[in-house]
């Protein structure tokens, strides 16, 4: 009997292990999503040249996606044009199995 509990008893450590591994892999992933999703806004940004509607786009399509775009921090040079402007991307950080649920973000800057 001693080794019949102490066998379901390791399985259930190794069970909740496994969960763990699987949540941390999964939040990972989320965090690798949105940093890559941000480098593309960032590329579209800089490659439009600072167009006011490509920005408006980009912080539309980033609410469908479930993300929170703010672009902001204008940076004009003698002729007015925009040099720089930082990029800030809010996602949400999920771990069902162990109930936390965070809002985290990435920042970068479009030059």
């Amino acid at each position: 009997m001693k080794h019949i509990v102490e066998a379901f008893s390791i399985l259930i450590v190794i069970v909740l292990n496994l969960l763990g591994c699987v949540a941390m892999i999964s939040v990972t992933g989320q965090t690798a999503a949105a940093k890559e999703y941000k480098a593309d806004v960032i590329a579209e940004i800089e490659n439009s040249n600072f167009n006011p509607n490509v920005i408006n786009a980009c912080i539309t399509q980033a609410a469908t996606n479930g993300y929170e775009l703010t672009v902001s921090g204008y940076t004009y040079d003698a002729d007015h044009d925009i040099q720089t402007a930082e990029v800030i991307l809010k996602y949400e950080y999920k771990m069902p199995v162990f109930g936390i649920t965070d809002t985290r973000s990435t920042r970068g800057v479009a030059r």
